[in-house]
């Protein structure tokens, strides 16, 4: 018989809903209760749960096995310190707080418990980065030596206003709030830590936000790799797009399936070198495209999560050192952007 979690979901906004949904399909999350700050959010819980607008009760007197933190990041580091040290598993949302003294101070917590702890990077588990990854490590393209990546969206009339634009609640603007979800595919598809050569942070557009709304990076790694993405809440036309480069080949990767559907058909796209031109003109080799029409990385990332919980398999992605690592990465663009200021 599948093993039921008690589990508990602290902020019910977008994302906590999408883990509560995705929880549901998964079967194996007993879901207790809901916390919420917001009376109008408590007001519209599912049936049959228990109510909270305090966390720290919440946990105390449902005793849950599994917190799912879904909060502002001014509050995440807190809430998922408390949760480890009542020995509860913790699945929480990037970033790992708004600074990177935030993440290093849950990492102390959880290297002291020694309990399951994953954060949500979902885009890994996106088909088309699954496709990427495993196209690389077949060796068919050679080595990848260099990657670029665009992620842009556009704010709407209240984008101001949104608490992501709040420094003090968000610790940081579109580089931290979606810019970090490319760079950990970078990291994960280089594999390889990248480091900060260069980098641009600016508020080019929303003037009057506290955090920024485009940053420009550059990065290498040990091993000379490239890497340069661009964040941006410019982009008015929601894109995402990352190209790899590789010794032997080239992967394309266009669209993203997102909740908001708005992103455009996900897809990856691979041609071999082909110097000769054996397949027509040069620099026009044989195309390789595969697109998909739907989305499972909201499940595969609540699976993983269960059974790491369940049958103490190790989390692959979304670790404390990803979420260190990344945050680390963050931090050296804001860093640097800040002197060249």
């Amino acid at each position: 018989m599948e093993t039921k979690l008690s589990s508990v979901i602290i902020g019910f906004g977008i994302m906590g809903r999408i883990r509560y949904h995705a929880m549901q399909r998964h079967g194996g999350y007993e879901i207790r209760a809901i916390c919420d700050i917001r009376s109008e959010v408590r007001e519209q819980m599912p049936d049959g749960l228990f109510v909270y607008s305090d966390w720290r009760t919440c946990i105390d007197e449902q005793e849950p096995k599994v917190v799912i933190v879904c909060a502002v990041n001014k509050m995440i580091p807190e809430i998922v310190c408390y949760a480890l040290k009542r020995g509860c598993a913790v699945f929480s949302e990037k970033p790992p707080g708004r600074t990177l003294e935030d993440a290093l101070k849950i990492q102390k917590v959880y290297n002291e418990c020694g309990i399951t702890l994953k954060f949500g990077f979902n885009h890994r588990y996106h088909n088309s980065v699954i496709e990427a990854k495993a196209l690389l490590d077949s060796g068919l393209l050679g080595e990848a030596v260099c990657v670029r990546g665009v992620y842009g969206k556009a704010g709407n009339e209240h984008f101001a206003e949104e608490w992501r634009n709040n420094k003090e609640i968000s610790g940081g603007g579109i580089l931290l709030d979606q810019g970090i979800h490319m760079l950990d595919l970078m990291r994960y598809l280089l594999g390889s830590e990248l480091y900060v050569k260069s980098g641009i942070v600016n508020n080019l557009v929303w003037k009057e936000l506290e955090t920024e709304d485009s940053a420009i990076a550059l990065l290498e790694t040990e091993r000379h790799q490239i890497a340069s993405i661009h964040s941006s809440v410019l982009q008015w036309r929601h894109k995402f797009d990352m190209d790899i480069l590789c010794t032997n080949g080239y992967i394309a990767l266009n669209g993203l399936l997102t909740n908001s559907k708005s992103y455009g058909e996900e897809s990856i796209t691979y041609y071999k070198k082909d110097l000769l031109a054996e397949s027509g003109k040069l620099g026009r080799p044989k195309e390789h495209t595969m697109c998909f029409n739907e989305d499972f990385s909201w499940d595969k990332e609540m699976d993983e999560f269960y059974e790491a919980v369940t049958n103490q398999k190790p989390i692959v992605h979304g670790t404390m050192d990803d979420a260190v690592k990344t945050m680390q990465i963050v931090t050296d663009i804001y860093k640097l952007a800040e002197k060249k200021g």
